[in-house]
């Protein structure tokens, strides 16, 4: 039985893949000022049940139970899901295209507790994770990496890591000051329309 179950897990086992700009430097300033700007940011957000951990700001768009919080960020995030498909259809990629949830995160200097190795999606195989960076502007020694079991994805503005959320992985902390700007990504879960787990 264990066996079986872990052919199949291979089977719907893909690669982490980083896609350069999918957002346009415009879309980037203008989405990055509604997210900040926006009123409905929780401090108190994490990923999974992290006890012993900090947890840090988000604006949840979509939460786990498929509630949407904010309509017009969820349809541009929907969107964008379609966007991705269509580029890694070219490169004879599929990955689902049902938004399950989302998310944006802030990380702002100083603050080394809001990063910790964790995965999105503990019991479906089947889901995949998009991480988008979305600051505008962004300096390589402001630090800021995305991690995928050990592999670094550098903070690059608007590009995306698509990965199986199943994954084990980490942002890394802003490591110096950064002028104001927020280290914001956007943390998408999508699925298949049958499967109603996260």
């Amino acid at each position: 039985m264990l066996y079986s179950s872990l052919i199949i897990n291979e089977r719907y086992k893909m690669k982490t893949i980083m896609l350069d700009q999918v957002l346009s430097q415009k879309e980037l300033f203008y989405m990055y000022r509604q997210i900040t700007g926006s009123h409905n940011w929780v401090m108190n957000c994490a990923s999974g049940p992290h006890e012993g951990f900090m947890s840090g700001p988000a604006l949840i768009v979509k939460d786990n139970n498929g509630y949407v919080n904010n309509y017009p960020l969820c349809l541009w995030g929907q969107t964008l899901v379609y966007r991705i498909a269509k580029i890694l259809e070219d490169k004879k990629i599929g990955i689902p295209t049902e938004l399950k949830r989302m998310w944006f995160n802030a990380t702002y200097h100083g603050k080394k507790t809001q990063h910790w190795l964790h995965q999105d999606d503990m019991v479906t195989s089947h889901s995949k994770t998009i991480l988008l960076f979305m600051t505008p502007l962004w300096q390589p020694d402001w630090r800021g990496s995305f991690f995928v079991d050990g592999e670094e994805f550098k903070f690059k503005p608007g590009n995306a890591v698509i990965l199986d959320s199943q994954e084990f992985h980490t942002g890394e902390s802003v490591e110096s000051e950064t002028h104001n700007w927020q280290r914001v990504t956007c943390n998408i879960i999508i699925g298949h329309a049958d499967d109603t787990r996260v």
